[in-house]
Parts: structure tokens; sequence; C-alpha cells
């Protein structure tokens, strides 16, 4: 199977619905929630912030959450034309993008190239020196999508390469257990 792109749903697989959390999953492999998406401005906007990874993202050596966050907004603009604008701020620590000031710049390149407006970098408060929030808006237009669908192209291409969910199976743990245990291997 060709990796197309992430999948988003509301709880328990079930169809989203605006104002739920969301869950992420390529193919099979939940990739993290993002909870909670609260809706404001008459149901015109959401804002999202709170993305929580699992291990299987928290241990990949690519960062993904771009990846997501362009999904999501893709997702939202194809299914929730009443949304106008997806607010953001990104404040957790993605250590494969450099110290802070890089983690910033790279988040803030990516936000201009989709059309994000309003973008902002503050520090962080609660965090050690050297972190930052990168906030502003991504409103709906004919040419924000085209830059959206530009940018996802391109990271859902590096992405297509090896997919994380290809080799979830093959990473230790309860099925690696049972095969070593079934050939009568004993693990190290």
């Amino acid at each position: 199977m060709t990796f197309k792109k992430l999948r988003i749903t509301g709880p328990g697989t079930a169809p989203y619905q605006l104002g739920q959390p969301m869950y992420v999953y390529d193919a099979c492999v939940l990739l993290g929630t993002l909870d909670p998406v609260p809706v404001g401005n008459s149901g015109t906007e959401i804002h999202i912030e709170h993305f929580t990874p699992t291990r299987v993202v928290r241990e990949e050596r690519r960062h993904v959450g771009r990846l997501v966050f362009l999904e999501i907004c893709a997702f939202i603009s194809e299914h929730f034309h009443q949304v106008q604008a997806i607010s953001f701020a990104f404040t957790r620590e993605v250590g494969v993008l450099g110290g802070g000031t890089q983690q910033a710049a790279a988040r803030v390149e990516t936000m201009d190239r989709i059309g994000a407006i309003n973008v902002q970098i503050r520090p962080r408060v609660d965090a050690l020196p050297g972190q930052f929030i990168v906030s502003g808006v991504w409103a709906y237009s004919e040419s924000s999508i085209e830059a959206l669908r530009v940018v996802l192209e391109e990271q859902r291409a590096l992405y297509r390469a090896q997919p994380i969910s290809v080799g979830v199976a093959d990473k230790p743990g309860v099925r690696a257990a049972l095969r070593r245990l079934i050939s009568g291997r004993k693990g190290r």
C-alpha cells in the first residue's frame, strides 16, 4: 500500500465532528491526538495547540508534526467549509529540528509558505530560555489553499519514502517477543 495521506478521526475512529479531539493515524498506527480542538467565532474558526504525539512519533528521527499540521489544515478545509480560519500555537519541543531558535525558524518558514498571517514568535515563559511559541492564523483563500496543497504534497512525498506505519510491527515489543517465543529464540 502506498502512503497517500494521514487519516483523521474523532474518538473511537468515528468520523470527526468539530469540537471533538482529533486522532491522527498513518494507516492503523495512531500518531497522536489533538485535544481539545476549540471552535470559536460562531463556528468559523478552530484553534490547534495541544498535539500529544504517541511514542512512535516521539521516537521518530523525522519531524512528523509539520505533516500532521498540514494534513489537519487540509482535512478541515475539505470537510468543514464553515471554518474559515485555523489559529495555531506551536509550543512543543522537537529535538530533530535543533534548538529553540531553529525550531521557531522552521515553523515560521512553513507558516509563511502556506500563507499564514499574523505569525508571531514569543518566548515561552514556562520553559528554559531559548524556547519559543510560534502562533498565527491560516485563513482560507484560493491562494492559501493552493500554497497549502503545494507544501503538503512536498511533505507527503518526503514521508512517502518510509511511512511510520511500515516499520511499527517490526519494532521491539509484544509482536517481536511473540515471534521469538514461537521460533524458540531467546531475546537479548
